[in-house]
Parts: structure tokens; sequence; C-alpha cells
């Protein structure tokens, strides 16, 4: 998959429009120039070759030049990977708090008042547009109400002596600072647009929560449990829920993976200098190399992603472990 995906983020730049010597050379883009320039990156060589030396330079942390700003695409990405992941980890954080909650309380009560409720909810939040819902609360809790503000990740006016070293500002504002004030003001950038991210995550997985306790609390083990005299809590926590998880974490894993690479608009709307915002630009601008860059790592992102979510299984299921062993 991954070498797939290397192929594909190559290809990407080929099929670009333009010339990237003439974005790199500006004015002084004659032809003389343009073909120097093609031999000093190595632009006219075979596009195997190129394939080869592109996947050497990745393998090493190195993505070359950014066309535009004629930075080294590494160092942004290092600046900009934080960002997502941050955002990305608080919203999967609500998804799945209020996801599950959901899922368990429409199942407990079906076809009850609170099991439409928690369905239309779910509907609700998977069928809104992001921007217009992230345009919709940015309005209405940062313009008229004024609780939180519109974007950024912090007021860098009032913190000029935050100089973050691994990019997780939430992490270092605890751990290197041990500063609440900077905490709570990172969290208070941080929440509207985690909140927004997630709506489209908690409804999938509540609705994959609610689905797969409905199945488990159907069995007939969930049924004795109960004519043992067990208390409602137990039974849903020790025995349905742990047996319903599997699905679950599929799903959380699988919307964990789209959010690293699906934050585009939120950033967008947040100004949220993240790899979102990173690809938005370089799309704009036609930037090749750090828009082959993004790709490649987003796609990483979600197949690694995805390989631990297949590894957890056996963690939560020993059956699953007894099952490989056989």
């Amino acid at each position: 998959m991954l070498i797939a995906i290397s192929i594909a983020s190559f290809l990407l730049l080929q099929a670009l429009p333009g010339d990237p010597t003439a974005a790199l050379l500006g004015q002084q883009a004659t032809e003389e120039n343009m073909a120097s320039m093609r031999h000093e990156l190595g632009l006219d060589r075979p596009l195997p070759v190129q394939y080869i030396d592109f996947v050497g330079d990745a393998l090493q942390g190195d993505f070359g030049r950014s066309y535009f700003t004629n930075q080294d695409v590494s160092t942004e990405l290092k600046q900009r990977i934080p960002a997502t992941v941050e955002l990305a980890l608080a919203a999967m954080i609500l998804a799945t708090i209020m996801g599950v909650s959901l899922g368990i309380l429409a199942s407990i009560k079906p076809r009850s008042i609170w099991d439409f409720i928690c369905l239309f909810i779910a509907l609700t939040g998977v069928s809104m547009p992001i921007f217009w819902l992230g345009f919709l609360l940015q309005q209405l809790f940062a313009g008229d109400m004024g609780l939180v503000p519109f974007g950024g990740r912090f007021n860098e006016a009032g913190w000029q002596g935050f100089q973050p070293e691994t990019g997780f500002y939430i992490y270092e504002a605890i751990f290197t600072y041990h500063s609440p004030a900077l905490t709570f003001e990172l969290l208070h950038h941080l929440a509207l647009p985690a909140f927004v991210l997630a709506t489209v995550p908690m409804a999938l997985i509540a609705r994959m929560t609610r689905a797969s306790m409905l199945e488990v609390l159907d069995q007939d083990y969930i049924r004795t449990a109960r004519a043992k005299g067990l208390a409602s809590t137990p039974v849903v926590v020790r025995h349905a829920m742990r047996n319903a998880l599997i699905p679950v974490i599929t799903s959380i894993g699988t919307q964990f993976g789209y959010l690293l690479g699906g934050a585009v608009l939120t950033e967008t709307i947040f100004n949220w200098p993240g790899m979102g915002r990173y690809v938005v630009d370089a799309v704009i601008r036609l930037d090749g190399k750090p828009l082959q860059a993004s790709v490649l790592i987003i796609a990483t992102f979600f197949v690694l992603i995805n390989l631990l979510t297949d590894i957890s299984y056996s963690i939560i299921d020993p059956r699953l472990r007894h099952r490989g062993r056989k």
C-alpha cells in the first residue's frame, strides 16, 4: 500500500500544469536558465530514475524545496503536522466520548424518545456540511457571543515568550512551561474547531455503537446475566460494551485517519496553521513539492492508523489471540 501511495504522490507532481523551474526562477526564467535548473534538479532524467531518487530522499525525510517559498518542505511540515495532529486528536476525543455515549444511550432504550433524539443528533452531524457549520458556529460563538476566538492556535501578541520546540503546544504548555493560563488559552482556541471537526465522526461512531450494542444486547449470555439479577450498568459495561467494541474501534480508527487528512475546510475556516491549510495553499499556488509530500504523509498516517486498529482487536478480544495461535 505504501509503495502504491508513493507512486501516486510522485505522479501527482508530474501531472501538475506549468514548469516548476519557471516558478523557481521567476523573472530570470529564460530557456537557458530553465534547462540548467531542470538538469540541476534532475528533472531531465527518466521518470523511473526520478522516482527512485524521490523514494530515497523521502525515506531520509527530504521532500525537496517549495517552489513558492523556496523553503525546505520537511521544515515546513514539522511546523504543520503537530498542529493538525493536535486538532485531530482533540476532535477524535470529543467524537469518541459523545458518539459512544449517544450510541449506548440509544441502544439501552431502543425506539424510545432517547433513541429518537440520539439518532436525530447523529443524522444532523453526518448531514451538515462542515464549512456551513463552521461559519455558523464561528459567527454565533465568536462573533455574536464573544465566547471563543475567531481562529488561530493562540494569541501570539499576548504570549511572545512562548516558543515550543516540538510544535505540540498544549503538551509543552503543561509539561514544559507549567502554565495553566497558557494551557487555558490554547484550549480556548482549540475548542470550537475541534468541536466542528468532531461532528461527522461523532455521528458515525454513535450509529455504529448503537447497531453493535443492539446486536450484543440480544445475545443469550446477556439475557442470562440479567436473569441472574445483575444490575443494568454492570451488564452493559462489563458484558455488552466490551464485546461490541471491535466494530466501534474500527470506526474510530478509520475516522481518525480521515480527520488527519480531511481537516482542510476546518483549518481554513479557523485559520489553523496545519497540514490542511498547507495543502490548500499548495493547490492554489500549484506548488508541487509541498502537495506531493502532504499526500504521501497523510496517506501513510492513514495506513499506519488502520494497522494499529487491526492490532488492537487482539487486545480487546482474547478469542482472536487464541484463534491466531491455532
